[in-house]
């Protein structure tokens, strides 16, 4: 199975990807986009035969406006579905709940609910060694550890289930997929050092990203420490997502929040507003908190680092490692 690699997901890494394919049965292709006409694009170029989507959140709204622009833009991939595909969405999520006929195909769905055709019960937060749950198919049902923590990698391992299903392995090897499954760099990698429990989440941020990691971080031991950076290209409202994150951050149990860039101000400020009970403290650039950093942490910390991929945050993780 060939895979996409890094972020090879956009008009030149997608075809990149695709020279690539050798002897592969298959293909998994992370399709990225940021504006109107970029799926229809991709797909024209890949013509899926099986289309998952996790959720429509917050990211591009600089040109695609509202969550509902996002919706018709990831839907373009319909236009060039292969006969008899598969398509798997989160039936969770309220906007792609709304999907209920492909050109006569009816979406295979998967969440939290049971409403859905791929569901999970009995969820057991495990901390930051993932979540324990059942996991519920039309095939059959059984018991998983999703050795990533988050609920948000349990609707991953649904998807993946669903996606095992529609190609016909058994439940033993779903099981096994998502038992064996690991992080990597730049998407919650924790890395333990001597000194620090490092959670590596820095290839991108957009505002449900950073809550959910946020929400992950206060499984963390000792003191809950998240560096965070500004998120792109949020559109005219970047600055109200921002401070949203900030008053989401405000309620939960976590020590201190250092972060750099313009738009993390109104995120800082709106920790601050709602109570906030750690530390604050915010600079102008990323540079600026790196120089501060030695002397903000304590050893044993537990340290989020999260951002948008332009704020080139993988350096504070290459610091906080040599120290």
């Amino acid at each position: 199975m060939l895979k996409t690699e890094g972020n090879f997901n956009n008009e030149l890494g997608v075809p990149l990807t695709i020279f690539r394919l050798r002897d592969e049965q298959m293909a998994v292709l992370e399709m990225g986009i940021s504006d109107f006409g970029e799926m229809h694009r991709l797909a024209k170029i890949a013509r899926p035969n099986t289309v998952i989507m996790t959720n429509i959140g917050y990211c591009h709204l600089e040109n695609l406006i509202d969550r509902d622009g996002i919706l018709k833009a990831k839907s373009e991939i319909f236009d060039y579905l292969e006969d008899g595909a598969h398509i798997i969405l989160n039936g969770d999520d309220d906007k792609l709940s709304t999907v209920t006929d492909v050109r006569g195909i009816r979406p295979v769905t998967f969440g939290l609910d049971p409403k859905n055709d791929y569901w999970a019960s009995d969820l057991k937060n495990l901390g930051l060694k993932g979540t324990a749950c059942r996991i519920h198919t039309p095939a059959g049902d059984f018991d998983a550890t999703v050795g990533m923590p988050g609920k948000h990698m349990v609707y991953n391992a649904l998807a993946g289930a669903a996606a095992g299903i529609a190609y016909g392995l058994t439940l033993d090897q779903i099981k096994a997929g998502i038992e064996s499954n690991g992080s990597l760099s730049g998407r919650f990698n924790i890395i333990d050092t001597a000194r620090y429990t490092i959670i590596d989440d820095c290839y991108n941020a957009n505002p449900v990203s950073m809550k959910a990691s946020l929400e992950v971080l206060q499984d963390g031991a000792n003191r809950r420490v998240a560096i965070l950076g500004d998120m792109g290209e949020l559109g005219t409202t970047e600055r109200e997502l921002h401070a949203g994150v900030g008053t989401f951050a405000a309620g939960l149990d976590i020590d201190a929040i250092y972060c750099a860039g313009n738009l993390t101000q109104a995120l800082a400020d709106a920790a601050q507003a709602g109570g906030f009970k750690g530390e604050i403290k915010h600079f102008d650039t990323r540079d600026n908190l790196m120089a501060e950093l030695p002397a903000l942490l304590h050893d044993g910390d537990t340290i989020l680092v999260k951002a948008s991929h332009f704020m080139q945050f993988p350096a504070i993780v290459d610091l906080l490692q040599k120290q």
